[in-house]
């Protein structure tokens, strides 16, 4: 069954396609059951929110999917568990407990008998207490890697989630134009900017909004705090944001430089060659492609342009990343880190359809700082192309 939103048919069942193929795959490999952890943050937020379509930040879950049956997903906060009850109801039980290990105690002890092989994910989000509990928990059963049967069926993206992308992506762009417009009012300074954004990006439906922002005629780095940003810009400012945007699960972010005055030509040929970089990136991302060949292209023609080696650049970050239900994909991640061991590169996954990817190439130079672009891209049956709308290029602030 679907309801129609604009011109996509979208499917109301989508958590429940996604379980039903988890728990072929389960039985295909004589699995008991996933038994899935989260607290809200790192890969394991992505894994249950793939699987249930929901999961707040600070706050634990557990979702256990058996090989057969229906999945339960136990809460210890009964705000959340109303949430994941609306989001997830109609695909599997939700229980509210204060004691998730009890609970999950019980229903193990109910459904499955020891000796049975169990898929363990987000086990590295656990705290210490919890690491403990859990391994005392699941002694009796043989545990498998479950991170790694999800992150491999997370890779097989549909135009649904494309869809859900794209419109995380309109509002990226939006708060980026919001930033460039704001930035021209007197007496605006970089902490205005910041929490006009993150108010903008919920009032437009995003789960979480927000950005990062250098300031300065050579700004050195990012991720300034609010209250490092307190100095209204000025007309020798050089205003570089990253809108970061999660709606409905799905993650997009947008970089851009901004300037007062007529860039120099030195910051100008920068700006060039990022896009250079971003568009030799776009072209590796063809189905079949090995995935480690797009970060490949970006780190050779970065080391090629930047006198700084990434080991000695005073500020660089990862150039590329894929993203999905989690803000760095993690069937891909391992493949597109700058400093991976490439002798495992015989096991990158392919570029499929469907594929979201966020490239932003950016490094240091003696004479400017730190400079940066990054754009959103789409996977299609033949190639890529950029999803992210906003002008490309620095950004004349008037």
């Amino acid at each position: 069954m679907t309801i129609m939103n604009g011109s996509l048919l979208m499917p109301i069942n989508e958590t429940g396609r996604r379980i039903a193929i988890l728990q072929a795959s389960l039985t295909d490999q004589g699995i008991a059951a996933l038994v899935a952890y989260s607290n809200g943050v790192g890969d394991s937020a992505g894994t249950i929110r793939y699987l249930t379509s929901w999961m707040p930040q600070n706050s634990e879950a557990i979702l256990v999917v058996p090989a057969v049956g229906a999945p339960v997903l136990i809460s210890n906060d009964k705000n959340r568990a109303r949430a994941f009850l609306m989001r997830f109801g109609d695909d599997g039980q939700v229980v509210k407990s204060t004691d998730l290990i009890g609970t999950l105690r019980e229903w193990l002890a109910s459904k499955i008998p020891p000796g049975n092989v169990i898929a363990q994910s987000g086990e590295f989000d656990l705290s210490l207490a919890r690491n403990a509990d859990f391994r005392s928990l699941l002694a009796p059963y043989e545990l498998v890697n479950g991170n790694v049967i999800v992150s491999k069926q997370r890779l097989e993206r549909t135009s649904y989630e494309v869809y859900k992308h794209q419109k995380a992506t309109e509002i990226a762009d939006k708060l980026v134009a919001h930033a460039m417009s704001i930035a021209s009012m007197k007496g605006v300074t970089g902490a205005d900017i910041m929490t006009e954004l993150e108010f903008l990006g919920r009032r437009l439906g995003a789960d979480s909004a927000g950005c990062w922002l250098a300031i300065g005629e050579r700004p050195a780095e990012t991720y300034f705090e609010l209250f490092e940003l307190v100095t209204p810009l000025g007309p020798d400012s050089r205003l570089q944001i990253g809108a970061t945007v999660c709606l409905d699960g799905y993650y997009s972010q947008v970089l851009r430089i901004g300037m007062f005055a007529e860039p120099s030509s030195q910051l100008q040929a920068a700006a060039d060659a990022l896009i250079a970089m971003q568009d030799a990136a776009l072209e590796q991302m063809k189905p079949g492609a090995p995935v480690h060949g797009i970060s490949d292209v970006l780190e050779s023609m970065i080391d090629t342009y930047c006198p700084y080696t990434r080991k000695t650049d005073p500020f660089r970050f990862q150039a590329c990343h894929a993203m999905s239900n989690s803000y760095s994909d993690p069937g891909t991640s391992p493949f597109l880190y700058a400093d991976r061991d490439k002798s495992l590169d015989m096991n990158s996954p392919a570029v499929m359809e469907n594929h979201i990817y966020e490239v932003h190439p950016n490094f240091s130079l003696p004479d400017l700082g730190h400079v940066c672009a990054g754009d959103v891209a789409v996977v299609g049956s033949d190639g890529a192309t950029w999803m992210s709308k906003f002008p490309r290029g620095i950004f004349r602030i008037s």
